[in-house]
């Protein structure tokens, strides 16, 4: 494989990075070619689906539109890729020590340190540590229902409880079930915004209901995953990043691989009291970052004028699929995410099967709500022409 170094392409008067001729540097640049963005842009589950985790890059079917996955399908930023190129070349053939920067990088986003901070290879070691080191046969885990499933998982495979509160009417995550769950429970696990449902709580929301499950169970540890929360509504005022650095009982836990388009990458952090850190660190191996993928992560962390051309994009696309189906009179909660949760009035599985046929690839299912399908964003480009299958599928029965 061709490891030489490249110039960025002239265009236009001014030096812009060419992602083909990044492509090309590595080797992936054939057409019809998997393509670096879209490894970088997919994570093992998505490349697990297609059967083609773990080989050499394969030819992908021309025209076919996976979205069921919720990746990005962008992938990440001109920035994250020049400085993938700056490392590529000589600073592989050394073993990773603690990437340098990075742990500070995104301990600076919250006026925090480095000690507040747990890196992790993707979110799993993260999900999987705050299980085994909070909950037991004895201390239950809470989750809603449905949400995102890897800390049931990892509870069931360990032998510990699980408490499954059920989603709200409207789709939301039931807080005052939650909290009810929460009672004597080891661990509570909280997706904000939630997968699949797409809901979000607002920070007011989640501060009430940390205070009031710190009231009544004060042993039980609290975790928000915020994978999603850099497309909801409102990033900022809706973390609980303060309350994690300031209570010793709740840390939120995010992901490179959703608005910054690394899945592939592998990279998730924890951030909260040392203390919290350092008992999830010590429950579960949670590998080595990489200097390649450090050296992404930093580049996109000081790139803030991309992410906010990605949340727009998303949210452009968003509004047209919300909007398709609505068309369609398939109804689905307002999305704070890049998927959408649509009930299709019927199986999802019969649904799945007829889009692929036409080449589209939706998301799983999510027992018990089997007749509502998960769509993940793609490019407006894909999109509108799912939409199309969508309309055909679901007029011909």
């Amino acid at each position: 494989m061709d490891m030489r170094p490249f110039s960025p392409a002239f265009q236009g008067g001014s030096m812009r990075w060419s992602r083909r001729e990044f492509v090309r540097s590595v080797g992936w640049g054939g057409t019809g070619m998997l393509t670096l963005p879209f490894i970088i842009s997919r994570g093992r589950e998505e490349l697990s689906a297609l059967g083609i985790e773990g080989q050499t890059p394969p030819l992908i079917e021309p025209g076919f539109i996976r979205i069921s996955g919720n990746e990005n399908p962008r992938g990440p930023g001109d920035a994250a890729l020049r400085a993938l190129d700056g490392r590529v070349s000589y600073k592989v053939g050394r073993y990773p020590d603690n990437p340098p920067g990075l742990a500070e990088t995104v301990a600076a986003l919250y006026r925090a340190k480095a000690e507040n901070v747990l890196l992790s290879t993707g979110s799993a070691g993260l999900l999987a540590g705050a299980v085994r080191a909070f909950t037991s046969p004895e201390r239950p885990l809470v989750n809603a229902s449905p949400s995102y499933g890897a800390p049931v998982s990892t509870a069931r495979r360990i032998g510990t409880p699980v408490r499954e509160v059920p989603v709200a009417a409207d789709l939301s995550i039931n807080l005052g079930g939650m909290a009810e769950a929460a009672q004597g429970a080891g661990l509570v696990f909280l997706c904000n915004p939630n997968n699949p449902t797409s809901t979000f709580h607002s920070g007011l929301s989640i501060t009430a209901f940390i205070s009031e499950v710190r009231r009544s169970s004060p042993e039980t540890m609290i975790q928000v995953d915020e994978a999603y929360i850099d497309y909801s509504e409102d990033p900022v005022g809706g973390t609980a990043v303060p309350l994690a650095l300031d209570d010793p009982n709740v840390f939120v836990t995010r992901t490179f691989s959703k608005a910054y388009g690394m899945a592939g990458l592998r990279l998730g952090y924890a951030i909260g009291r040392p203390e919290t850190m350092q008992k999830i660190g010590a429950a579960w191996g949670l590998g080595s970052v990489n200097v390649l993928t450090a050296a992404a992560a930093i580049a996109s962390l000081n790139d803030p004028a991309h992410m906010e051309r990605e949340r727009q994009e998303n949210a452009r696309v968003r509004e047209f699929v919300h909007s398709t189906f609505g068309d369609l009179g398939a109804d689905a909660p307002v999305s704070n995410t890049n998927f959408l949760f649509v009930n299709l009035g019927g199986p999802v599985g019969s649904f799945r099967e007829a889009c692929l046929k036409h080449r589209v690839q939706v998301g799983r299912d999510f027992p018990p709500m089997l007749d509502h399908c998960r769509v993940s964003l793609g490019t407006m480009g894909e999109m509108r022409r799912a939409a199309g299958v969508f309309a055909e599928v679901l007029r011909t029965g």
